[in-house]
Formats: C-alpha cells, structure tokens, sequence
C-alpha cells in the first residue's frame, strides 16, 4: 500500500474514532454515571444556543463528509493542494495531540462535561488541563480541525478551520457568561488568572466577564 493509499483510509477512520471517543463515550460514560444526559446543546439555556448548535453539528457533519469523499474521490477531485508528505504527517500528528487533549479534558471534567450549556448548575471545574487553559477541550477539537487541513490541505479544509474559529468563539463566550451567573467570583477570578485557549492568552477582567 502507498502512502496515499494510507492516507485516504486513514481519514475516514480517524474521523469515526473522533465521534466514538469524543462525542458517543463520554455521553454514555456521563448517563451511566450521573443519569444525565450529556446532549444538552437543544436546551434554550440561551437563545443563541440552538443556533451554534445547529452550525457545529453541520459542521462535524461536513467534516465527515469530507473524509469520507477524500477516500472515495482522492485528493485530485477534490481539489486538494499537493504538499510534501512531511506537511501531511505532521497533520497526523496534531490531530492526535489534538484527540488526545479533548479526552484526557473530558474525563478531567467529569460530572461536569456535556454539549452545550445545561440549564442545571454543574461544578466548576479549574485543575489539571484546565488550569492551563479554560478551554482544552476546544482547544483540542480546534487542532483537530488544523491537522485534518494540513493532512488534505485545500481551499475547503482551510475555510473550515475559520469556521471552526468562528462557531468555538461564539460558543465559548456564550459559555463563559453562563458560568459568570452560575459561579461569580470564583469564575471571575478563575478567568482573570487562566487563558482561553493558550497559556497566558485571553485572561479577562473581571468587569469583562461580568458584562
């Protein structure tokens, strides 16, 4: 087998373990546990939130759909731009890291993890990977998404890593002012300490978080 030939079974496949790791095992996990469901993003916690949801499960959709025509098609079709196999294989390797890091920050989460925002109070979780970054888990689907680009690098691929930049950002800040309400000063302060999505980087004033 070549190495194109690798590549184009191995995408699909990595794309089905993202959704049976990230997305079915922690939601049974989290019933199993607790009870709850994990799905929670059709809950009008806000009423943006149906909305992001919608996008980011077409989107999730989509980057299926991709990976799929990618190893039916191949990358000429598809309009995929030719780059040295070092580029492709460092793709591989970010979205493992990428994988990586979403679950090692959900088991980290806990009770805590879901899909959108819950309307029922959930713990406020600040150790382990979170006390990195407030968002690893993101932060990890957002490698993802870069890897799977560096590894079927195009015009498609690349616009979907600035739609992944948009809908997370929109999600996260409708997150981040639903645990302001729901943990006040402990978030207030966890936020003016912990970055975003990087060490350091996109630490808000507490008047911000409050707005």
């Amino acid at each position: 087998m070549d190495t194109e030939s690798l590549h184009r079974l191995a995408l699909p496949a990595s794309a089905v373990a993202f959704l049976l790791l990230a997305l079915v095992l922690p939601t049974a996990r989290l019933r199993r546990r607790t009870g709850r469901a994990g799905f929670v993003l059709h809950r009008r916690a806000n009423p943006f939130q149906r909305v992001i949801g919608v996008c980011m499960g077409l989107f999730i959709l989509g980057l299926t759909a991709w990976s799929a025509l990618y190893a039916a098609l191949g990358p000429g079709r598809l309009g995929v731009w030719p780059v040295p196999d070092a580029v492709r294989w460092l793709g591989w390797t970010v979205m493992l890291a990428g994988l990586v890091l979403v679950l090692v920050a959900q088991v980290q989460m806990g009770a805590s993890w879901r899909i959108g925002i819950d309307r029922e109070p959930t713990a406020l979780v600040t150790d382990g990977l979170f006390s990195v970054v407030r968002n690893p888990i993101f932060a990890g689907m957002s490698w993802v998404v870069v890897g799977m680009a560096c590894v079927t690098p195009s015009a498609w691929t690349w616009m979907a890593c600035a739609d992944s930049v948009l809908l997370v950002s929109l999600q996260v800040r409708l997150e981040e002012e639903h645990l302001a309400r729901l943990h006040g000063p402990a978030y207030r302060e966890y936020a003016a300490r912990v970055g975003r999505f990087l060490p350091g980087v996109g630490r808000l004033e507490s008047r911000e978080v409050a707005a």
